[in-house]
């Protein structure tokens, strides 16, 4: 009887351990593994169609009286949703920036327009005409452990990350630009600043200000500077686990090289 209770307990274990080991793989070895396949294989994709910047400024020089000429046309042969390429030096962001025309697409899909295990791909927000308006956002997920897509955006919750890494470059239709960071925000996702389309130079004051008191900290800049003259401001959002909805805002402003 004693053996019979034995070997029950042996089956029941063995069992309870193939569950288990069933589950992990299914629920998280399977799952991260994919994901890292998707990002090992979107970033393949990226080296092959990453804008050679050196010379988009020749053929721009060269082309000043022409504008129609477009810096971003051979990665819109290949994705022609494509409105520009971000780089922040000395982080991993260094990736293409795709609009839909909605906010869900490109959270599910790679810069190839295919499924990709929810690594997705940046995007500008599909209510911002181009990075031309007074306010411009772009999106991407936070993937943990792969550090991949906007999971460094996080980082700038210390200003002194921000001190390390205090500029971009953005490239667009109209040329390369420079964007300066200035301000990092910890906010729910229906927060205001999550507002685009200000067209009233009061609401764009206002805009200004609710940054200014939202942020965790601010630098370089102040509130009166920036109402100053035709300010073009960029948000890189993206999720952070600090509270329900929580998103990391990284605010910076867009300068014409």
């Amino acid at each position: 009887m004693k053996k019979l209770v034995l070997w029950a307990m042996v089956v029941i274990l063995a069992c309870a351990g193939i569950y288990c080991a069933k589950r992990y793989y299914d629920e998280a070895y399977l799952p991260r593994k994919q994901l890292k396949d998707a990002d090992k294989e979107q970033r393949e994709l990226f080296d092959r169609v990453r804008p050679d910047v050196s010379v988009t400024e020749a053929v721009s020089e060269e082309n000043e009286s022409q504008p129609e000429y477009d810096p971003l046309a051979d990665l819109k042969a290949e994705n022609d949703e494509s409105v520009g390429w971000l780089t922040i030096d000395g982080t991993g962001i260094d990736y293409p920036i795709v609009q839909a025309s909605d906010n869900s697409f490109y959270l599910q899909n790679g810069f190839d327009k295919q499924y990709n295990c929810g690594l997705g791909c940046p995007f500008l927000d599909y209510r911002c005409e181009g990075f031309g308006e007074s306010v411009s956002i772009v999106y991407a997920h936070h993937i943990q452990g792969e550090q991949a897509m906007f999971a460094d955006i996080a980082k700038y919750k210390e200003s002194s990350y921000m001190a390390a890494h205090p500029r971009g470059e953005l490239l667009t239709a109209d040329g390369m630009c420079e964007v300066d960071f200035f301000a990092y925000l910890n906010i729910p996702s229906d927060d205001y600043a999550y507002q685009v389309g200000l067209t009233k130079k009061s609401d764009r004051d206002g805009y200004i200000d609710h940054i200014f008191s939202s942020a965790s900290y601010t630098s370089g800049f102040t509130a009166d500077e920036l109402k100053r003259g035709d300010t073009r401001l960029l948000l890189l959002s993206t999720c952070t686990y600090e509270f329900w909805e929580a998103r990391g805002v990284l605010v910076g402003v867009i300068k014409q090289k």
